[in-house]
C-alpha cells in the first residue's frame, strides 16, 4: 500500500498493511528558514511553500494531509466590504458593514513564528451586530482546481483533507473574541451571543454542504479544541447540534469527517465520537496531554480514527530516544486493538524538533504491520 492508499483505508473504517504516518510540517518550516505565511490567505500553508513543504515529506518519508489548499472562496455579501494584508510586522482583517466596522491585528512573532492576536475583533456586545451582518450576507464558491492541482502535487505521498471551518464557538474562541471574552458574552449576554453562533453556524453548514459534494475524499474540521478551554458540556451546549449537523451532511455524500483536538483530551474523544466525527487529528497523549495511549482508545472506542500520539517535544534532541521510541512503541501498540490508528507528531513537528526522529517514527510505524 502507498501512504495515501493507507490513510484512505483507516479514514474509512478498513484495515491497512501496517499503521500509517504522517507528519505536519508547516511550522517546522516556517520557523527554519520557510517565510511568514499569510494567516488570511485561505491557501493555508500558501501555494508559494507547499513545493518547498513536500520536499521535507519525501525527506522524512511522513505522509503529509493538511496545509496544502482550502478548497472553497469567501465572496462577501452586498454592503459588506473585506480588506487584510500585512503592515510592517502586522496583520489585519477588517469587516466595514453599514451597522459598524471591526478589526483583527497580529503582530508577527520572531520567537514561535507565528502571527498572535494582539486586537480582538470582537471587543464588547456591540460588535457581535457586525459579524452577525457579514455572515447573513456571505457566499462561498468550491475551488475544486486547486484540490486537484494539490492532490496532483501530493500524489501517493499522502492525502489531503479538506478542511471546514470553525463553529461559531470556535470562530469567537479562536479568533474574532478570545476565551474571557466568549466566556463574559455567555453570562453576560446569551441571547446575542446564541443568535450571533446561530448565523455563523448557518453560513458555515453552507460550506461544509459545498466541501461534500465535491471530489473531496476526507474531511476534517478544526475548533481547536482543548477539554480545559472547551469543556465536553460547553461544546454540546454552544456546538453541539452543529457538529452533529456537520458530520450528517459529510455521511450523506459518504465522506468520512474528523475533529481536530490539539489540546487536553479528556471527554472529549467520547463526545466528538457520539456527535458524529469519525476521528480526531492532532491527539497527543500522556505525559504531555491528559490521557494515557490506551486511556484514548478506551474512551474513543474502537472505531473512531486516533491520529497523533507522539507528543511534539519528544522530537527534541534534548530528551531520549529511549523515551521517544518507548512513546512511539506505546502508540503503536494500539493497533492491535482496532485498526483505526494513525501516528504523527501530536498537532505539528515545532521548529525545534529534528527530522531525523520523524524519519525514526516512520520507520517504526513501517514495522507495525497487521499481516
Amino acid at each position: 500500500m502507498t501512504p495515501r492508499e493507507r490513510l484512505l483505508t483507516v479514514y474509512t473504517g478498513g484495515r491497512p498493511d501496517r499503521v500509517p504516518a504522517l507528519a505536519d510540517l508547516s511550522y517546522w518550516h516556517a520557523g527554519n528558514g520557510g517565510g511568514k505565511f499569510i494567516p488570511g490567505k485561505t491557501d493555508g500553508a500558501n501555494r508559494d511553500k507547499v513545493a518547498a513543504l513536500l520536499a521535507l515529506h519525501r525527506r522524512t518519508g511522513a505522509a503529509i494531509h493538511v496545509n496544502l489548499g482550502s478548497f472553497y472562496r469567501e465572496i462577501p455579501g452586498p454592503g459588506v466590504k473585506v480588506a487584510s494584508g500585512i503592515r510592517g510586522e502586522h496583520y489585519f482583517h477588517r469587516l466595514e458593514t453599514p451597522v459598524g466596522t471591526v478589526e483583527e491585528i497580529r503582530e508577527w512573532s520572531p520567537v514561535t513564528f507565528s502571527w498572535p492576536i494582539i486586537h480582538h475583533m470582537i471587543q464588547g456586545v456591540e460588535d457581535l451586530k457586525v459579524v452577525r451582518y457579514a455572515f447573513e450576507r456571505i457566499s462561498y464558491a468550491a475551488d475544486w482546481d486547486l484540490l486537484r492541482e494539490a492532490d496532483a502535487q501530493v500524489g501517493a505521498l499522502g492525502l489531503p483533507l479538506v478542511q471546514v471551518p470553525y463553529s461559531g464557538m470556535g470562530f469567537l474562541m479562536s479568533r474574532y473574541a478570545g476565551i474571557e471574552l466568549t466566556v463574559m458574552l455567555s453570562i453576560d449576554s446569551p441571547d446575542e451571543l446564541k443568535e450571533t453562533l446561530a448565523v455563523i453556524n448557518s453560513a458555515h453548514a453552507k460550506i461544509c454542504r459545498l466541501m461534500a459534494e465535491g471530489p473531496s475524499q476526507v474531511m476534517i474540521h478544526s475548533d481547536n479544541l482543548s477539554a480545559d478551554v472547551q469543556s465536553p458540556p460547553w461544546v454540546l451546549q454552544h456546538s453541539g447540534a452543529h457538529y452533529r449537523r456537520m458530520a450528517a451532511i459529510a455521511h450523506e455524500y459518504g465522506k468520512p469527517i474528523v475533529t481536530h483536538i490539539d489540546g487536553r483530551l479528556r471527554g472529549l474523544l467520547r463526545t466528538t465520537a457520539d456527535l458524529g466525527f469519525d476521528g480526531a487529528d492532532a491527539v497527543t497523549p500522556a505525559p504531555w496531554g491528559d490521557l494515557t495511549p490506551a486511556e484514548c482508545r478506551a474512551e474513543a472506542g474502537p472505531r473512531y480514527v486516533l491520529s497523533g500520539g507522539v507528543p511534539p517535544g519528544s522530537f527534541n534532541s534534548n530528551v531520549p530516544l529511549k523515551v521517544f521510541d518507548m512513546q512511539v512503541e506505546a502508540w503503536l501498540a494500539l493497533r492491535h486493538q482496532s485498526p483505526a490508528l494513525i501516528i504523527a507528531p501530536g498537532d505539528q513537528l515545532p521548529p525545534d524538533g529534528d527530522l531525523a526522529r520523524v524519519t525514526r517514527m516512520v520507520e517504526a510505524a513501517n514495522q507495525a504491520r497487521y499481516d
